[in-house]
């Protein structure tokens, strides 16, 4: 009872500092966002439902702050070229004219609108670059603590972190091709660790302080290194062509974009091989890209799928979250059960956003898609003329998410499309600060 009542008044005091004070909420999302998969397993499962219950209370803070006049609202919204296309892409999850309404749907709605809703959060949070300050140094101690987890992981080897730390291979646990052990840290699967990575280097790259971004870049180095995902080696070769940009070598960003892909494809077809499943044939990863072409096929079921699509969530993500129900069990050690990991074919496994929005609503959801991201860059590239930070890490985060997505099972998956969708909000509102919103961030020059 005594654990109870503390928690409960933490729990109070925590609402209370951020009704007063909503430009910390950084800490509690990098936090919470970063530490749920471990909580729900040590803890309880219904720790779950822990972000939503922060979203809903990120969401209220704000609306309040909008009413009491303590933000700009009207200087942040977006224009019309994004918000027609963002209403549309909404409107065909909500009338699923290729499903029943069902439960898949219910899930794979939520997992689109609620991190629309971070997005929005960031967008209205009074004093944006006062939070997007807290952020910085948040994601600094958070992806530091990452770094020493993941090695300390490392150190003790797959078998003890399934027998001994009690987690799940396949899903904490995981190998390379080459038999490596890719660390999970705090994280559910070490691809959101990679992520939350590569969205500290954007950091580093736009916002952070010389002192910040040299922890930052130890800190990603470390990470990547212990977790092995290709994806994020592709999105900092990205990070570097926007690095171009903001200098204005425009002509050295075409030709790394060009000599990027070559390279890719090269790599892909000539060096490197993988099996599309554990046991499976080996072969060049450019004819199979580590399976995902499979995965992704399952997203087409004819042309009335690309008409009006299979149905929101009877494919994907939104499906085996309508199995697990409101409450999923965290994956975790059981003796009495092998692991059933998801490989391509299965029809809950489309691997990427992309054919997720294209198996969910069809085509026109994806070039409804296609058309916010382009529109939200022609969006942040007005302030990002003016060399503001805030601006070039919102087109960073854009520019990496788009090649997240390729692999990334939905947009709004969590953490990852949690965060970067919150951190996407609250570099453009910060961008777009007017007035007392404004808190000063550190500039180019203080960087360098």
């Amino acid at each position: 009872m005594p654990v109870v009542v503390l928690g409960l008044g933490l729990v109070l005091a925590g609402i209370w500092l951020l009704v007063r004070r909503p430009w910390l909420a950084p800490w509690a999302v990098v936090f919470l966002f970063g530490t749920t998969a471990e909580l729900r397993l040590r803890i309880s499962d219904s720790l779950g439902v822990a972000k939503d219950a922060l979203v809903v209370l990120l969401l209220g803070v704000t609306v309040l702050a909008v009413l009491q006049g303590r933000t700009s609202l009207a200087a942040r919204l977006p224009p019309l070229s994004v918000g027609f296309p963002l209403t549309v892409l909404v409107g065909l999850y909500l009338l699923d004219l290729g499903g029943d309404h069902g439960g898949g749907w219910v899930f794979g709605t939520r997992l689109l609108v609620e991190p629309l809703l971070l997005l929005f959060i960031g967008l209205a949070t009074p004093r944006p670059e006062a939070a997007l300050r807290h952020l910085v140094h948040a994601m600094t101690v958070f992806l530091a603590a990452q770094a020493i987890l993941a090695w300390i992981q490392q150190a003790v080897g797959p078998d003890a972190l399934v027998y001994q730390w009690g987690y799940a291979f396949g899903s904490q646990v995981r190998l390379s091709s080459g038999g490596a052990l890719r660390s999970p840290g705090s994280f559910e699967e070490s691809f959101s660790l990679a992520a939350f990575a590569v969205l500290g280097a954007c950091l580093a790259l736009t916002v952070a302080s010389r002192r910040q971004a040299v922890v930052l870049w130890i800190s990603v180095a470390a990470i990547l290194g212990a977790t092995q995902v290709r994806t994020a080696v592709l999105q900092l070769a990205v990070l570097a062509i926007v690095v171009l940009l903001r200098q204005g070598k425009t002509r050295a960003a075409v030709v790394g974009v060009v000599g990027a892909a070559a390279g890719a494809v090269l790599a892909a077809g000539v060096y490197l091989v993988s099996a599309t499943v554990p046991g499976g044939p080996v072969r060049p990863l450019l004819f199979t890209l580590n399976g995902r072409f499979d995965a992704w096929g399952v997203a087409y079921q004819g042309i009335s799928s690309l008409v009006r699509g299979n149905g929101v969530g009877a494919l994907g993500a939104g499906s085996t979250r309508a199995e697990a129900g409101l409450v999923s069990a965290a994956p975790a050690y059981d003796p009495n059960r092998e692991s059933e990991a998801l490989f391509a074919g299965d029809p809950s496994f489309l691997d990427s956003s992309w054919a997720q929005v294209l198996s969910d609503v069809g085509l026109v959801g994806v070039v409804a898609l296609l058309a916010v991201v382009v529109a939200y860059a022609r969006w942040l590239s007005g302030p990002a003329r003016g060399d503001s930070g805030a601006a070039w890490l919102g087109l960073a985060v854009l520019a990496v998410s788009v090649v997240d997505w390729i692999s990334r099972t939905t947009l709004g998956s969590y953490p990852t499309g949690f965060m970067t969708f919150y951190l996407l909000g609250l570099a453009t509102g910060a961008a777009l600060a007017v007035g007392r919103d404004r808190v000063r961030l550190p500039s180019r020059e203080a960087r360098t």
